[in-house]
């Protein structure tokens, strides 16, 4: 399949990765995101590339070849069952290490509460991740990461950046109560 690319979405994907990466969220080869084209086709990283660091070839598009991202069949779940213009999933320290033994993490920060609802699922496995997207903007794999939705990878950010900074909040209102 040979589809090329518009420049705004690779500067996308090059914007909000280097974000990702620079906020901490991610490691050099962690995370992975996802775009739905308005044709309905869906670009992803490839496995492995470097958020931070993303060139055009580290993109592709399904269908064609190269070797996908090693959840891509949670993105294609996620995008099956919600409106998501793009999805990406990420490694925020904090919200990890929150997440062990908990179904739900509850954020206490306004901004938190306000982007994030009342509580923010935590599954016990990847093929949870999608059921939870199609009611929550962000959801938790307990132990792994959160995965984000959003109209777009900036929205999708978002979600994931207040998720990890109420986890922030939450770890030091454990650590100081």
């Amino acid at each position: 399949m040979t589809v090329s690319l518009p420049p705004q979405v690779v500067r996308e994907f090059q914007e909000v990765g280097r974000l990702l990466w620079e906020a901490g969220l991610v490691s050099f080869h962690g995370g992975n995101m996802s775009v739905r084209l308005p044709e309905g086709l869906i670009v992803v990283t490839r496995h492995g590339a470097m958020l931070g660091r993303l060139e055009a070839q580290d993109l592709m598009i399904l269908g064609a070849e190269g070797e996908p991202s090693w959840d891509t069949p949670i993105h294609q779940a996620i995008y099956s069952v919600t409106q998501a213009g793009a999805v990406l999933h990420a490694h925020p320290v904090h919200a990890v290490a929150l997440s062990y033994g908990r179904r739900e993490l509850r954020p206490q920060d306004l901004e938190g509460r306000h982007h994030l609802g009342e509580m923010v699922p935590v599954v016990p496995k990847g093929d949870h991740v999608p059921q939870a997207l199609a009611v929550h903007p962000v959801a938790i794999w307990e132990g792994h990461g959160c995965y984000a939705r959003g109209d777009d990878l900036w929205q999708a950010l978002k979600y994931a950046s207040v998720l990890e900074e109420s986890a922030r909040i939450l770890w030091l209102r454990q650590a100081f109560p």
